[in-house]
Protein backbone atom coordinates (compact mmCIF):
# COMPACT_ATOMS: atom_id res chain seq x y z
CA UNK A 1 0.00 0.00 0.00
CA UNK A 2 1.40 3.39 -0.91
CA UNK A 3 2.62 5.74 1.83
CA UNK A 4 0.16 8.39 0.67
CA UNK A 5 -2.79 6.05 1.00
CA UNK A 6 -1.68 4.86 4.44
CA UNK A 7 -1.46 8.47 5.58
CA UNK A 8 -4.87 9.43 4.19
CA UNK A 9 -7.87 8.96 6.48
CA UNK A 10 -11.32 7.98 5.32
CA UNK A 11 -12.60 11.41 6.33
CA UNK A 12 -10.09 13.38 4.25
CA UNK A 13 -9.89 11.17 1.15
CA UNK A 14 -10.81 13.09 -1.99
CA UNK A 15 -12.94 11.09 -4.42
CA UNK A 16 -11.40 11.55 -7.85
CA UNK A 17 -13.44 9.07 -9.88
CA UNK A 18 -16.89 7.67 -9.15
CA UNK A 19 -18.53 5.06 -11.40
CA UNK A 20 -22.13 4.01 -10.86
CA UNK A 21 -24.05 1.25 -12.65
CA UNK A 22 -21.83 1.51 -15.74
CA UNK A 23 -22.83 -0.72 -18.65
CA UNK A 24 -20.99 -0.88 -21.96
CA UNK A 25 -22.11 -2.93 -24.95
CA UNK A 26 -20.60 -4.05 -28.24
CA UNK A 27 -22.78 -4.59 -31.29
CA UNK A 28 -22.04 -4.89 -35.01
CA UNK A 29 -25.52 -3.77 -36.05
CA UNK A 30 -29.10 -3.19 -34.98
CA UNK A 31 -30.04 -6.84 -35.51
CA UNK A 32 -27.09 -8.24 -33.57
CA UNK A 33 -27.38 -9.37 -29.97
CA UNK A 34 -25.14 -6.95 -28.04
CA UNK A 35 -22.21 -8.21 -26.00
CA UNK A 36 -22.65 -6.91 -22.45
CA UNK A 37 -18.92 -6.41 -21.84
CA UNK A 38 -19.41 -4.23 -18.74
CA UNK A 39 -22.66 -4.76 -16.88
CA UNK A 40 -23.67 -2.58 -13.94
CA UNK A 41 -20.24 -1.80 -12.47
CA UNK A 42 -19.75 0.45 -9.42
CA UNK A 43 -16.46 1.63 -7.92
CA UNK A 44 -14.66 4.71 -6.61
CA UNK A 45 -11.06 5.89 -6.76
CA UNK A 46 -9.51 8.53 -4.49
CA UNK A 47 -6.73 10.93 -5.44
CA UNK A 48 -3.36 9.28 -4.81
CA UNK A 49 -4.94 5.81 -4.60
CA UNK A 50 -4.29 2.80 -6.81
CA UNK A 51 -7.28 0.62 -7.69
CA UNK A 52 -6.54 -2.67 -9.45
CA UNK A 53 -8.89 -4.53 -11.77
CA UNK A 54 -8.15 -8.23 -12.24
CA UNK A 55 -9.77 -11.16 -13.99
CA UNK A 56 -9.42 -13.48 -16.96
CA UNK A 57 -9.20 -12.18 -20.51
CA UNK A 58 -12.59 -11.17 -21.85
CA UNK A 59 -14.13 -10.29 -18.47
CA UNK A 60 -14.52 -6.58 -19.37
CA UNK A 61 -11.50 -4.94 -17.71
CA UNK A 62 -10.10 -3.14 -20.76
CA UNK A 63 -13.57 -2.15 -21.93
CA UNK A 64 -14.15 -0.53 -18.55
CA UNK A 65 -10.92 1.47 -18.88
CA UNK A 66 -11.74 2.59 -22.42
CA UNK A 67 -15.25 3.58 -21.33
CA UNK A 68 -13.85 5.99 -18.76
CA UNK A 69 -12.09 8.06 -21.44
CA UNK A 70 -14.66 7.42 -24.17
CA UNK A 71 -12.09 5.69 -26.39
CA UNK A 72 -14.26 2.71 -27.32
CA UNK A 73 -14.14 1.29 -30.86
CA UNK A 74 -17.06 2.23 -33.18
CA UNK A 75 -19.08 -0.85 -32.23
CA UNK A 76 -18.86 -0.01 -28.51
CA UNK A 77 -21.34 2.18 -26.64
CA UNK A 78 -22.03 3.20 -23.05
CA UNK A 79 -25.60 2.10 -22.45
CA UNK A 80 -26.25 3.09 -18.86
CA UNK A 81 -24.59 4.51 -15.79
CA UNK A 82 -22.73 7.54 -14.56
CA UNK A 83 -19.04 8.47 -14.62
CA UNK A 84 -18.03 11.38 -12.40
CA UNK A 85 -14.49 12.74 -12.55
CA UNK A 86 -13.41 15.51 -10.17
CA UNK A 87 -17.10 15.95 -9.35
CA UNK A 88 -18.09 16.43 -12.99
CA UNK A 89 -20.35 14.04 -14.94
CA UNK A 90 -18.33 13.03 -18.01
CA UNK A 91 -20.10 9.89 -19.22
CA UNK A 92 -22.19 11.69 -21.84
CA UNK A 93 -19.98 14.69 -22.66
CA UNK A 94 -19.56 15.58 -26.35
CA UNK A 95 -16.41 14.16 -27.93
CA UNK A 96 -14.94 17.66 -28.22
CA UNK A 97 -15.10 18.14 -24.46
CA UNK A 98 -13.76 14.65 -23.76
CA UNK A 99 -10.72 15.46 -25.91
CA UNK A 100 -10.02 18.39 -23.62
CA UNK A 101 -9.73 15.89 -20.74
CA UNK A 102 -7.72 13.20 -22.53
CA UNK A 103 -3.99 13.33 -21.75
CA UNK A 104 -4.42 16.59 -19.83
CA UNK A 105 -6.54 15.31 -16.91
CA UNK A 106 -7.08 11.63 -17.69
CA UNK A 107 -4.32 9.69 -19.38
CA UNK A 108 -4.02 6.06 -20.43
CA UNK A 109 -1.24 3.59 -21.06
CA UNK A 110 -2.93 1.39 -23.62
CA UNK A 111 -2.61 -2.37 -23.77
CA UNK A 112 0.20 -3.11 -26.20
CA UNK A 113 1.63 0.36 -25.67
CA UNK A 114 5.03 -0.89 -26.79
CA UNK A 115 3.66 -1.07 -30.32
CA UNK A 116 1.59 2.12 -30.12
CA UNK A 117 4.31 4.51 -31.27
CA UNK A 118 4.33 5.88 -34.80
CA UNK A 119 7.39 4.24 -36.41
CA UNK A 120 8.26 7.27 -38.58
CA UNK A 121 8.34 9.84 -35.77
CA UNK A 122 11.00 10.17 -33.10
CA UNK A 123 10.11 9.20 -29.56
CA UNK A 124 10.62 12.79 -28.41
CA UNK A 125 8.13 14.22 -30.90
CA UNK A 126 5.52 11.73 -29.77
CA UNK A 127 6.04 12.42 -26.07
CA UNK A 128 5.73 16.15 -26.85
CA UNK A 129 2.42 15.66 -28.69
CA UNK A 130 0.16 15.96 -25.59
CA UNK A 131 2.07 19.10 -24.59
CA UNK A 132 1.40 20.59 -28.04
CA UNK A 133 -2.27 19.57 -28.18
CA UNK A 134 -3.07 21.11 -24.81
CA UNK A 135 -0.57 23.96 -25.14
CA UNK A 136 0.71 23.28 -21.64
CA UNK A 137 4.38 24.05 -22.32
CA UNK A 138 5.52 26.82 -24.71
CA UNK A 139 6.92 25.45 -27.96
CA UNK A 140 10.47 26.61 -27.20
CA UNK A 141 10.48 24.71 -23.89
CA UNK A 142 9.01 21.39 -25.05
CA UNK A 143 12.30 19.69 -25.88
CA UNK A 144 13.55 20.43 -22.39
CA UNK A 145 10.32 19.12 -20.88
CA UNK A 146 10.63 15.90 -22.92
CA UNK A 147 14.16 15.36 -21.61
CA UNK A 148 12.89 15.84 -18.04
CA UNK A 149 10.14 13.30 -18.63
CA UNK A 150 12.59 10.75 -20.02
CA UNK A 151 14.78 11.16 -16.98
CA UNK A 152 11.74 10.63 -14.74
CA UNK A 153 11.25 7.19 -16.30
CA UNK A 154 14.97 6.32 -16.14
CA UNK A 155 15.76 6.88 -19.80
CA UNK A 156 18.64 8.91 -21.20
CA UNK A 157 17.66 12.29 -22.72
CA UNK A 158 19.06 11.29 -26.12
CA UNK A 159 16.27 8.68 -26.42
CA UNK A 160 14.17 11.64 -27.62
CA UNK A 161 16.07 11.58 -30.93
CA UNK A 162 15.62 7.85 -31.47
CA UNK A 163 12.86 6.03 -33.33
CA UNK A 164 10.68 3.40 -31.64
CA UNK A 165 12.33 0.46 -33.42
CA UNK A 166 15.65 1.44 -31.84
CA UNK A 167 14.34 0.85 -28.31
CA UNK A 168 13.92 -2.39 -26.38
CA UNK A 169 10.48 -3.42 -25.16
CA UNK A 170 11.16 -2.12 -21.67
CA UNK A 171 12.45 1.21 -23.00
CA UNK A 172 9.36 1.66 -25.18
CA UNK A 173 7.11 0.94 -22.22
CA UNK A 174 8.93 3.59 -20.17
CA UNK A 175 8.62 6.05 -23.04
CA UNK A 176 4.88 5.32 -23.16
CA UNK A 177 4.67 6.11 -19.45
CA UNK A 178 6.58 9.37 -20.03
CA UNK A 179 4.01 10.34 -22.67
CA UNK A 180 1.13 9.43 -20.33
CA UNK A 181 2.40 11.66 -17.50
CA UNK A 182 3.55 14.53 -19.76
CA UNK A 183 0.66 16.80 -18.75
CA UNK A 184 0.66 15.58 -15.12
CA UNK A 185 -2.88 14.14 -15.25
CA UNK A 186 -5.08 13.61 -12.20
CA UNK A 187 -5.95 10.07 -13.28
CA UNK A 188 -3.73 7.48 -14.99
CA UNK A 189 -5.28 4.32 -16.45
CA UNK A 190 -2.69 1.59 -17.04
CA UNK A 191 -4.03 -1.30 -19.12
CA UNK A 192 -1.74 -4.34 -18.81
CA UNK A 193 1.34 -2.13 -18.31
CA UNK A 194 3.74 -5.09 -18.04
CA UNK A 195 2.53 -7.28 -20.92
CA UNK A 196 5.33 -8.97 -22.92
CA UNK A 197 8.04 -7.80 -20.51
CA UNK A 198 10.36 -10.15 -18.63
CA UNK A 199 9.93 -10.52 -14.87
CA UNK A 200 12.75 -8.15 -13.93
CA UNK A 201 11.53 -5.37 -16.25
CA UNK A 202 7.96 -5.91 -15.03
CA UNK A 203 9.08 -5.23 -11.46
CA UNK A 204 10.99 -2.12 -12.56
CA UNK A 205 7.97 -0.73 -14.42
CA UNK A 206 5.61 -1.35 -11.49
CA UNK A 207 8.04 0.25 -9.02
CA UNK A 208 8.37 3.22 -11.38
CA UNK A 209 4.60 3.70 -11.59
CA UNK A 210 4.39 3.68 -7.81
CA UNK A 211 7.20 6.22 -7.49
CA UNK A 212 5.68 8.52 -10.10
CA UNK A 213 2.31 8.34 -8.35
CA UNK A 214 3.89 9.36 -5.05
CA UNK A 215 5.65 12.25 -6.80
CA UNK A 216 2.66 13.51 -8.81
CA UNK A 217 -0.24 12.38 -6.58
CA UNK A 218 -2.43 11.05 -9.40
CA UNK A 219 -5.08 8.39 -8.92
CA UNK A 220 -4.27 5.19 -10.80
CA UNK A 221 -6.46 2.46 -12.23
CA UNK A 222 -4.33 -0.56 -13.10
CA UNK A 223 -5.87 -3.28 -15.27
CA UNK A 224 -4.24 -6.69 -15.44
CA UNK A 225 -4.78 -10.43 -15.49
CA UNK A 226 -1.58 -10.69 -13.39
CA UNK A 227 -2.97 -10.87 -9.87
CA UNK A 228 0.48 -11.20 -8.29
CA UNK A 229 1.63 -7.90 -9.82
CA UNK A 230 -1.58 -6.10 -8.86
CA UNK A 231 -1.27 -7.27 -5.26
CA UNK A 232 2.04 -5.43 -4.93
CA UNK A 233 0.86 -2.20 -6.55
CA UNK A 234 -2.80 -1.65 -5.69
CA UNK A 235 -4.32 -0.29 -2.49
CA UNK A 236 -7.67 -1.87 -3.34
CA UNK A 237 -8.63 -4.49 -5.92
CA UNK A 238 -11.80 -5.19 -7.85
CA UNK A 239 -12.21 -8.70 -9.27
CA UNK A 240 -14.14 -8.78 -12.55
CA UNK A 241 -15.94 -11.79 -13.97
CA UNK A 242 -18.44 -11.88 -16.82
CA UNK A 243 -18.62 -8.08 -17.08
CA UNK A 244 -19.32 -7.58 -13.36
CA UNK A 245 -17.25 -6.78 -10.29
CA UNK A 246 -17.77 -9.82 -8.05
CA UNK A 247 -15.48 -8.81 -5.18
CA UNK A 248 -13.64 -5.70 -4.02
CA UNK A 249 -11.39 -5.24 -1.00
CA UNK A 250 -8.06 -3.83 0.18
CA UNK A 251 -5.23 -5.85 -1.38
CA UNK A 252 -4.07 -7.51 1.82
CA UNK A 253 -7.62 -8.44 2.79
CA UNK A 254 -8.31 -9.93 -0.62
CA UNK A 255 -5.14 -12.02 -0.44
CA UNK A 256 -5.74 -13.27 3.11
CA UNK A 257 -9.53 -13.57 3.13
CA UNK A 258 -11.09 -13.92 -0.34
CA UNK A 259 -14.87 -14.09 -0.13
CA UNK A 260 -15.73 -15.11 -3.68
CA UNK A 261 -14.95 -18.54 -5.15
CA UNK A 262 -13.57 -16.97 -8.33
CA UNK A 263 -11.11 -14.84 -6.35
CA UNK A 264 -10.04 -17.89 -4.37
CA UNK A 265 -9.38 -19.84 -7.56
CA UNK A 266 -7.43 -16.95 -9.09
CA UNK A 267 -5.21 -16.87 -6.00
CA UNK A 268 -4.69 -20.63 -6.17
CA UNK A 269 -3.65 -20.37 -9.81
CA UNK A 270 -0.71 -18.09 -8.95
CA UNK A 271 2.69 -19.64 -9.60
CA UNK A 272 4.12 -20.83 -6.30
CA UNK A 273 7.78 -21.94 -6.26
CA UNK A 274 6.96 -24.25 -3.34
CA UNK A 275 4.48 -26.15 -5.50
CA UNK A 276 5.65 -28.91 -7.90
CA UNK A 277 5.50 -27.85 -11.60
CA UNK A 278 2.82 -30.45 -12.31
CA UNK A 279 0.61 -29.08 -9.52
CA UNK A 280 -0.37 -25.77 -11.09
CA UNK A 281 -3.99 -25.02 -10.25
CA UNK A 282 -6.41 -24.08 -13.03
CA UNK A 283 -10.04 -22.95 -13.15
CA UNK A 284 -12.09 -25.51 -15.02
CA UNK A 285 -14.55 -24.32 -17.66
CA UNK A 286 -14.87 -21.06 -19.56
CA UNK A 287 -16.41 -17.63 -18.85
CA UNK A 288 -20.05 -17.10 -19.91
CA UNK A 289 -21.17 -15.84 -23.30
CA UNK A 290 -21.88 -12.16 -22.65
CA UNK A 291 -24.35 -12.00 -25.53
CA UNK A 292 -26.62 -14.17 -23.41
CA UNK A 293 -25.33 -14.24 -19.82
CA UNK A 294 -26.92 -16.66 -17.34
CA UNK A 295 -29.79 -15.53 -15.13
CA UNK A 296 -28.07 -16.27 -11.83
CA UNK A 297 -24.46 -16.02 -10.72
CA UNK A 298 -22.23 -15.88 -13.79
CA UNK A 299 -19.61 -18.06 -12.12
CA UNK A 300 -22.08 -20.76 -11.05
CA UNK A 301 -21.25 -23.24 -13.82
CA UNK A 302 -17.58 -23.26 -12.74
CA UNK A 303 -18.14 -23.07 -8.99
CA UNK A 304 -17.96 -25.96 -6.51
CA UNK A 305 -20.17 -24.12 -4.04
CA UNK A 306 -22.99 -23.37 -6.49
CA UNK A 307 -26.55 -24.32 -5.58
CA UNK A 308 -29.88 -23.95 -7.32
CA UNK A 309 -30.24 -20.53 -5.74
CA UNK A 310 -26.98 -19.46 -7.43
CA UNK A 311 -28.25 -20.60 -10.83
CA UNK A 312 -31.63 -18.89 -10.38
CA UNK A 313 -30.70 -15.59 -8.68
CA UNK A 314 -27.92 -13.08 -9.28
CA UNK A 315 -26.18 -12.43 -5.94
CA UNK A 316 -25.84 -8.71 -5.13
CA UNK A 317 -22.50 -7.11 -4.27
CA UNK A 318 -22.82 -6.73 -0.49
CA UNK A 319 -20.54 -5.82 2.43
CA UNK A 320 -18.82 -8.72 4.20
CA UNK A 321 -16.29 -6.71 6.20
CA UNK A 322 -14.47 -3.40 6.47
CA UNK A 323 -14.30 -1.96 2.92
CA UNK A 324 -14.89 -5.51 1.63
CA UNK A 325 -17.77 -6.50 -0.67
CA UNK A 326 -18.58 -9.70 -2.50
CA UNK A 327 -21.34 -11.08 -4.71
CA UNK A 328 -21.72 -14.62 -3.38
CA UNK A 329 -24.52 -16.33 -1.48
CA UNK A 330 -22.01 -18.73 0.12
CA UNK A 331 -19.10 -16.43 0.95
CA UNK A 332 -18.76 -18.02 4.44
CA UNK A 333 -17.70 -21.30 2.77
CA UNK A 334 -15.06 -19.83 0.44
CA UNK A 335 -12.29 -20.49 2.99
CA UNK A 336 -13.01 -24.23 2.58
CA UNK A 337 -11.76 -24.04 -1.00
Amino acid sequence: MSKQTQARSADTAETLLSVRNLSTYYSEGEDDVPVRAVDGVDFELARGETYGLVGESGCGKSTLGLSLIRALPPQGDIGDGEIRFNGRAIGQLPKSEIKDLQWAEISMIYQGAQNAFNPVKTVGKQIAEPLRIHDIVPEGERKGRVRELLEKVNLQPDVAEQYPHELSGGMKQRAAIAMAIACEPDLLIADEPTTALDVIVQAEVLNMLQRLQEDLNFGMLVISHNLAAIMKLADRIGVMYGGEIVETAPSETLYDQPKHPYTARLLQSLIDPRRPPDRVETIEGTPPDLRNPPTGCRFAERCELATEQCRAEAPPLEPVGDDHETACFHHEKVSQL
